[in-house]
This record gives structure tokens, sequence and C-alpha cells, in this order.
């Protein structure tokens, strides 16, 4: 395609929304109204010379994609040598994966073919590059020898490999700059085969490959043969090497050697090994050793996500062996550097930014338990795992349509796509959610409706989805599902357009505030917002909530005491204080989550009202459980209505508890407005 970055990234959007208008373009991708005609300008002229009718503005307004401009987009042919112009991060990329795969001194006359611009530019480029590749401990060096080659150990060079492939992969056109990088260092591109191997060897031994992984090792494959074929070999410590010797990959490992035809040196065996570590879903069933250190982990997670998120899951098991999925490729990637993005890092810690603190809390021990650097991308994933798993969908009304999700990136991302859906149509239900592989394989023919994170390969109509939606993204889809299935059009009506309306009629003084503003208002009244206004601490901890005692006789006393201004409010039955002290006699002290700390709470269905919350501050310290080990002051009694409306004023109130400072201040308070001031400075957070 002779685009660049910008108008490519339009195209693509163009034909994943097929109907839009320039307002809601303006929205969705804070172009302006004049870059966006610019760009458009762009488009048109390669459909031109692709022979290919343009994208119309009819009333200056509604863009029409012309459907053989849709099939044509969908099935670009890989890039020619004049097809494309390079943005700066994309010619750094370049730099650095075309030295990898070098098989001859690499000059800059090389580099200003490759990436057609001047010999200055290029010098420019190498210098920008070793400035942000510091940090992987590798440099890009010339000698009139060597030319252009890379300094550091073959690991961290493997692992900046690993990184750029990561990066490049979640461009709009990464896969075929790669196919070019490769073809211009003359390299012939084995990917499909390789790919082929990979299927192979995930259905002979019986494993599960993260999909969405797949394509990116498949690549690293292709430069990993290169390097190892001219005797490029990692280095790994002989007690590490004996451990991963042991694992049961290493009978996959020795055959994905075998069927590349590669070297079977003993530390690529073990590097290798760990590759597919992190490649593979966990598998808590097989799990033959009953202190498997990973399967405990979970275990202690979910248990101290219940305990710190005041949420009971009915099926605690299941719950253990999905995050044990996730947990066992994410260990391996963590402890050895393998990079991994998380394109919803950012719409997860706005949407969720309450659990996403939790879930950061709660890993804390785990980084140092396992002595690695838990980044925020894994932390993101685990935190849309919870967060799928506490979602409700409300009731469905009678189910008219049936519908697939065909989803790659793994469990917590299905569930996180089947909720919001389900939330958003209740005419549809969500059957069954399946890998790309599970619906390459079959016909899925007996689904009205096709939902997808990833494009698909299929003559069947299908709907492109995220794993969390915008308002935006919610009503699109609105519109472009119920058109289809019911014939109801609904033209979506843009923050832009509403400001314009208004501006006809009213001063506006604050354009981009009241912008924001619209922006969270729902624009169909089934795309309601994933999470509704949830309370903070200081709306449910009050002066009538906050109670001071002396002493009690015992532990029992303290939650019914703790309990009691709930209970005088009506916001809980006395069955929840039942409820409470009978789990503490059957689970043991699960509600004390830090020293002399305790936060009593029971299921929603014990006997919750509505949600609220109260705090008992006693002098001397009573006993759970009758045991010295588990003495309590502070007692910050909850009441949840669901798993999610009271996580933002917990999420403050955890910030509070981790401050042992402020924890110490809290136990020498002897007046309720002392209390709520301390209180408000965290009700301000998040």
């Amino acid at each position: 395609m002779i685009l660049e970055e910008r108008p490519s990234i339009l195209l693509n959007h163009l034909v994943r929304f097929k109907k839009t208008t320039i307002p809601q373009l303006m929205d969705q991708t804070q172009l302006s109204k004049r870059q966006i005609k610019y760009d458009l300008d762009k488009i048109n002229h390669w459909l031109k010379e692709e022979k290919l009718p343009s994208i119309t503005v009819q009333r200056n307004q509604f863009i029409d994609v012309p459907v053989k401009v849709l099939d044509h987009v969908s099935d670009l042919p890989v890039f020619s040598k004049e097809d494309f112009i390079l943005t700066d991060e994309e010619r750094y990329l370049a730099i650095y994966l075309y030295i990898f795969a070098r098989h001859e001194p690499i000059s800059s006359a090389h580099l200003t073919d490759l990436l057609k611009v001047s010999k200055n530019t290029v010098i420019s480029d190498v210098r920008k590059l070793n400035d942000m590749i510091i940090p992987f401990l590798v440099k890009v060096s010339y000698s009139r020898k060597s030319g252009y080659h890379l300094k550091g150990t073959e690991w961290d060079k493997r692992v900046l490999l690993m990184n750029q492939l990561n990066i490049l992969l979640q461009k709009p056109n990464g896969e075929k700059l790669l196919h070019y990088i490769l073809r211009k260092g003359g390299r012939e591109t084995h990917l499909e085969e390789i790919t082929q191997h990979l299927l192979s060897l995930e259905r002979d031994f019986h494993l599960q490959f993260v999909e969405e992984r797949l394509s990116q090792f498949a690549f690293f494959l292709q430069f990993y043969c290169i390097r190892q074929r001219v005797n490029k070999i990692v280095q790994i410590y002989s007690d590490e090497l004996d451990v991963l010797m042991q694992d049961p990959l290493k009978v996959v490992a020795n055959k994905l050697v075998h069927l590349l035809n590669l070297e079977e040196a003993e530390s690529e065996i073990g590097y290798l090994i760990i590759q597919l570590q992190g490649l593979s879903l966990g598998n808590a069933s097989v799990v033959k050793d009953d202190h498997d250190l990973l399967l405990s982990i979970c275990d202690r997670l979910v248990t101290e996500f219940e305990s710190k998120a005041c949420v009971t899951f009915q099926k605690k098991n299941n719950v253990i062996e999905t995050l044990y999925q996730h947990i066992k490729p994410a260990y391996y990637r963590m402890k050895y550097r393998i990079p991994i993005s998380n394109p919803l890092l950012n719409e997860i810690k706005k949407e969720h930014k309450e659990l996403y603190f939790i879930v950061k809390e709660l890993l804390l021990p785990i980084e140092s338990l396992l002595n690695i650097t838990i980044p925020d991308e894994e932390i993101g994933f685990i935190t849309i795992h919870f967060g799928a798993l506490l979602e409700k969908p409300k009731q469905l009304l009678p189910k008219k349509k049936s519908a697939v999700i065909v989803c790659p990136s793994g469990i917590s991302s299905s569930l996180m796509v089947k909720h919001q859906l389900e939330a958003l149509f209740s005419e549809i239900s969500v059957e069954e959610t399946v890998s790309l592989k599970e619906f390459n394989n079959n016909s899925f023919s007996d689904f009205d409706i096709i939902f997808s994170t990833v494009p698909l390969q299929t003559r069947r109509h299908y709907y492109l989805v995220k794993p969390i939606m915008t308002p935006m993204e919610k009503s699109s889809l609105i519109n472009e599902v119920y058109q289809n299935l019911f014939g109801i059009e609904h033209q979506g009506v843009s923050s832009n357009e509403f400001i314009q309306l208004i501006e006809e009629y009213a001063t506006v003084f604050d354009r981009e505030g009241l912008k924001i503003a619209l922006n969270h208002l729902s624009i169909h009244k089934n795309a309601t917002r994933y999470r509704g206004n949830a309370p903070v601490l200081t709306d449910l901890i009050t002066k009538e909530t906050i109670q001071f005692k002396d002493q009690l006789p015992d532990w029992e006393e303290a939650i019914k005491v703790a309990a009691q201004p709930l209970l005088i409010k009506g916001v809980i039955e006395p069955s929840y204080i039942d409820a409470i002290i009978d789990n503490v006699k059957t689970l043991g002290p699960y509600v004390i989550v830090g020293p002399e700390i305790a936060i009593p709470h029971a299921r929603p269905e014990m006997g919750v009202n509505q949600i609220g919350m109260s705090f008992l501050k006693l002098t001397e310290p009573v006993y759970f459980c009758n045991d010295e080990k588990y003495p309590v002051s502070l007692l910050f009694c909850i009441a949840a209505i669901d798993n999610k409306s009271h996580l933002k004023a917990l999420s403050q109130l955890t910030r509070l508890l981790s401050n042992k400072e402020e924890v110490q201040k809290l136990k020498g308070l002897d007046s309720a407005e002392d209390v709520l001031q301390l209180l408000d400075q965290y009700s301000k957070v998040m």
C-alpha cells in the first residue's frame, strides 16, 4: 500500500466500521475534520492507482466505503519493494531486525536501500535506535570490517528481537513489513511452514497454545532459525539447564528442532522449552504434584482476592484452574523476559482502575516470592481475568438469536466480550466462545451471529469487537447489529454533532468540557456504560456508622457490634451477621487483611439490602477464632449488593490500610470527625 501510517489506520478503521460519519470519526480517531479529509484524499489517490472506486462523503457527513474496497483491503497482497513509506518508529524497528538477520557485513548503502532514506538519516536513525534500546543491554555498532552489527549477549539480543516483533505486529502493515525486511536481507520466508509445525506439535502433544502469541512466535522462529544456522547460541547456567531438561516439554522442543532442521545444542533445547512454556496455557487438571508452586500461588491469589475484594466465588476451584491457565505461561514470560503486548492496558486502567489497583497490591508479595518483576501488561491481563469473573450479566429476555464469539486472546478476554455483549443485547444469547482454530475447523452454521476479536477469513458476515469497548464503539456495534438483524437503522450521534446543534441556540463556554461530558452519555438505551457510578469511601462510612469501644468480650461480639449501624439503617438483615460469624468458624479468619485489621463480609444473598460500610475501633483487641495469633482492633464491616459496586470504596480503603503510618494514626483517633477527615483524603483518590 502506498500509504503512510495515519491514512492506513484510517482506512482500516473505515473498513472495520463500514458505516460512520465525519463527526464520529473525529471522536473515534481524535483527528480534525481537515486531517480526515486530507487522509481521505490520500486514500482515494491510492484507490485510483489500484483501479478501485473512491470513498465518498455524502452530504458532507456520511462516509460510504464501496464493497469492492472492503473486499480488496481485507485481502491485500504482500509488499512489493516500492509499496510504502516507513514512519520513524518503523525505520528503527526495521534497522534492528535487518541487522539481527544479517548474513554479510551491512553498510550504510544496505540501510539506505532498505529504508529509502539518505545516508545522514540512516546515521541519525541508528543513533536514535541505540538511545531507545539502552535498557535491553544491546547496541548497534559499526566497524569497517564487520559493518553494522549487534553488541550484547545472544539472550539479550533475542529479548529485544521479541520486543521489536511485538511492536511491529501491532501495526496495520506489520506482517507485510516483516516479509519485506526478510526479503531485502536475502532470506526466504517459511512462516506458513513454521506455523504448521507448531500446530502439529500442539495437536500431537495435546498442548494448548495462546493463539494470539502463536503468530508472533512463528515470526520469532523465522529469525531464530537464521541465528541458529550461523551458530549464534545462547548460554544458560548449568543448574538451570539441568532443571529445564527434566521438563515434560523437552520432547516437544526436540521435535521442533528436528522439524526446523537445526542443531540439537542442549542450551538451545532449554531455550525452546522456556519459549514453549511461555506460549502454552497452563492445565491444572494434569498437574501431578500437589505441591506445584504455581498452582498453590493461584489458590492463594484467589483466596486473597476474595478477602481483599470482599467477594466469594461460588465455584472457587474453577476460578483457580482458569487463573492457572494464564499464570503459568505468564510466569515463564516474566522470569525469562519474554515480552508481551497488552493493547487493552490503558482501557483496563481507565475502566477498571479500582480492580487494577487491588490486583496490583495483591501481586506484590508474589513478585518477592518468585523473584520476578510483574509488568503492567501482565497485571492488566490478570485484572480483566478477575473482572470477567466478577461480571454478573443482567437477566436476559427470551432468547431470539444465538451467537458465537471467536477470541484467540485467552479465557479472560473471551469472558469480557461475552459479558459485554450480553449486557448490550437482550435479544442475543451468547452460546459459545471458541478459539480461532476451532472456528476455522467448524462451520458453526447453527449460530445466527458471529462476533470476533480478530479479522476472520470467512464469507459469513461477522462483527469485529474489542474485549473492552468504549461507549462510541458500543453504539456503532449496536447500529450495525440492529440494522443487519432486525432492519432497524439507528444513526449514532457524536458529541461534535451535539455541540454543533447546541451552539446554534446557546453559547458554550467550555466546549472541551461539554464534549467530555457528552462522550459519557449513552447513545442508545442498551449501550449502558460498563461501570456505573460507584460510591466512594465517605459515601459509605458516615458519622452514624463509626463506633469506638474500649473492649468487647470476644470476636463474635465485635462483629455484631461493628455491623449494628448497618442493621439499624436497614442495609443488612440479621442473617448477614450470622453468615459472617458462621463463615469465620468454618473457613477461619479470612476477614483479616492486615495486622489488627479485619473486613467482615459475606455473600450479598445472605441478607444485604443495599451497599453499606461501617467502622469499629477497639482500644483493646479481640482475638479471632480465640487465637492470640489473630488480634483485631480495627473492623470495617462491608455489605455489598454485587461483586463490583463496592470496589471503588474498597480500593480507597485498601490504599489507606496499605500505609502503615496512616493505620497508626487511625488507631490513635477517638472521634468520628477525625476519622472522617482521614477517610476523606482517600475518598478523593482514583
